[in-house]
């Protein structure tokens, strides 16, 4: 069971200040540990910080570690977070299955599980979110109410109407309708919804390449091909929620080429090679099948297009490569890759690091976890 004070209380009821977040926020990224170290960081009185840590210590998000020395003076006590007091959950809604991810207060993962989609209408597709919520809460050993969010990630572009989905064709049936309410109806929790680029961009930026780089692109490859954009540490989601659909960057004439794993399916399959679906066919992923390399040769041009136009317009620290696409494949891709750079006066201008993603397991249903989380803890 889940150790907080008082197990009893609902965790989607929780409320914290916007310094009360801060601080937990510092004390997770390492930057602050003690109440001094806070008090210098945030600007605030000693006392103020001595209050917000007595409160997040009393309602069990933050515990007393050990007292260490800083300079003269009394040893000061090490603050960390206590990271059973709240979990999250998260989703991803693919074309072919759903994931989910279970996150304790620190960001990591406590549980992970898969479930295919053997049918695509959508009380079926509705029913697999709702089994493989309980599954993770049962694996986990956890309690309804000590869930203090669901986030999901769901594969499609957002319509500006509310946070309605134009998903690709398999998902038919979730499109144009306000699915976060339906899956809150669904789920009984309070829901984040974003698209699985976002959400994996998310994730990255809380468990991955994020750690070290603040501003960086997300590339997510799936049945179609999309992204995230990070600036500063937080999501970029656009006007309508759709920064990141870097397949955009294509003219229309590329798209039956844009770099998807639902082209490498159908490349493998011409190969003697067929899958059922993209889950069957990275289940069984074997880089040195037939077909790999005429995939390579189809989408390397088009991904290299799409990295210099991000590189031209966001200038970021890094590209990172993700989202369904196998490790070695991606890398393969790293090494393929390049910018548009013309020298000028024999120099050529700074260019982003391409990255092969670092967060380990389902990016997207993970991200999803951390939507709730950021938003509901962290500043």
């Amino acid at each position: 069971m889940p150790n907080r004070p008082d197990a009893t209380a609902d965790a989607a009821q929780l409320t914290f200040s916007a310094n009360e977040r801060r601080v937990l926020q510092l004390v997770r990224l390492g930057k602050a540990t003690t109440r001094a170290e806070l008090a210098q960081e945030t600007a605030l009185t000693a006392q103020s910080i001595s209050r917000i840590v007595d409160a997040l210590v009393g309602r069990g998000l933050l515990t007393l570690g050990e007292r260490i020395i800083q300079g003269r003076g009394q040893p000061s006590v090490q603050l960390q977070l206590h990271r059973g007091a709240v979990h999250t959950v998260g989703l991803s809604i693919m074309t072919d299955a759903v994931s989910g991810a279970v996150m304790n207060l620190a960001g990591e993962v406590v549980v992970t599980r898969w479930r295919h989609l053997t049918a695509l209408d959508r009380p079926a597709i509705l029913g697999s979110c709702r089994a493989l919520y309980e599954e993770l809460l049962a694996v986990a050993g956890l309690a309804p109410r000590d869930i203090a969010g669901i986030g999901v990630g769901v594969t499609g572009a957002f319509t500006g109407q509310n946070r309605q989905v134009n998903p690709p064709d398999p998902l038919d049936a979730l499109a144009l309708v306000d699915l976060d309410q339906l899956l809150a109806d669904t789920l009984e929790r309070p829901i984040w919804l974003d698209n699985d680029g976002n959400v994996a961009a998310i994730g990255e930026a809380l468990n991955g390449v994020g750690r070290r780089h603040a501003t960086f692109a997300y590339l997510f490859f799936a049945m179609g091909f999309g992204g995230g954009v990070v600036i500063n540490g937080a999501l970029y989601p656009g006007v309508f929620g759709n920064a990141g659909e870097f397949a955009g960057v294509l003219s229309p004439a590329d798209q039956d080429h844009r770099p998807t794993l639902e082209l490498l399916r159908q490349v493998l399959a011409r190969h003697g090679q067929p899958y059922a679906d993209i889950y069957q066919m990275i289940r069984h992923f074997d880089p040195a099948v037939p077909g790999i390399e005429e995939w390579l040769g189809l989408v390397t041009p088009r991904l290299t297009a799409i990295v210099s136009a991000i590189s031209a317009v966001l200038d970021p620290e890094a590209i990172v490569l993700g989202g369904r696409i196998p490790r070695g494949l991606a890398e393969r891709l790293v090494a393929e890759i390049s910018f548009y750079n013309v020298p000028r006066r024999g120099v050529t201008k700074p260019l982003p690091a391409l990255l092969v993603t670092e967060v380990e397991g389902d990016a997207a249903a993970i991200g999803a976890a951390a939507l709730p989380m950021k938003a509901r803890f962290f500043a």
